[in-house]
């Protein structure tokens, strides 16, 4: 029997950079093979949520499991910072917080500190969903690829308020809860499974929290209230 075991790391949200023992080995979930037996280091950290750490024990032959939900770290609230983005291909719509911006490439000179949601979006349905911490009398950078996410062109992250009534709108932690003319949707901030009416399925970006409102793609936000929403 080898003298080795393995885990398996996860975290709500996923993406989370993982260190063991003060090595990278990835991003979660992962698999990591070839751990000796014995207690490790685990800590994952992902850019705007607190670090988390963990001691796991693995025995010889044996995976051991982990998860560990990240908590949103301390954000600047108060001034205004300039965002750039950049990224491919050029021309692709740049839209912050659901409000379009301008083209790949563009810079927003004056955006409040915080947190927010940068959406890219190509031709004919290329487009990629990032969060973006600004902070104040700072330019922050970004570098972004449309086309590695799903959905049309269309499907950007949009406030749930503004096609259902806030009542409908339920958050316990990290796991959100829309009940809505007897529709019933389940979901999760920073994960793309969902169920709605039972069926489970994945959306075309991952639900985001900001400024205590949450997001969900347009179009399954469309679907729920019934009606398209003009631009």
């Amino acid at each position: 029997m080898p003298a080795h075991g393995a885990a398996f790391v996860t975290t709500l949200p996923l993406g989370a950079d993982i260190l063991v023992d003060g090595v990278n080995v990835g991003r979660t979930p992962a698999f990591i093979d070839l751990l000796a037996a014995g207690k490790h280091s685990i800590v994952v950290s992902r850019v705007g949520w607190a670090a988390q750490a963990a001691t796991l024990q693995v025995n010889v032959g044996q995976v051991a499991l982990l998860t560990l939900t990240l908590s949103r770290a301390a954000a600047p609230t108060r001034g205004f910072g300039a965002l750039d983005v950049r990224g491919s291909p050029a021309g692709a719509t740049v839209f912050l917080d659901g409000v379009k911006i301008g083209t790949i490439p563009t810079t927003a000179s004056k955006v409040s500190a915080g947190y927010h949601i940068v959406t890219i979006v190509g031709t004919p349905s290329e487009r990629t969903t990032r969060d973006v911490t600004v902070y104040p009398d700072t330019t922050t950078t970004i570098l972004i690829t449309a086309g590695l996410g799903e959905g049309p062109a269309a499907d950007i992250l949009e406030p749930a308020a503004d096609y259902v009534p806030a009542s409908a709108i339920a958050v316990s932690g990290a796991q959100v809860t829309i009940k809505f003319r007897g529709q019933e949707l389940r979901c999760s901030l920073g994960s793309r499974s969902y169920t709605l009416d039972g069926k489970t399925g994945l959306l075309s970006a991952a639900p985001a929290l900001l400024d205590g409102k949450v997001y969900l793609p347009r179009s399954l936000l469309e679907h729920i209230a019934g009606a398209h929403r003009g631009q």
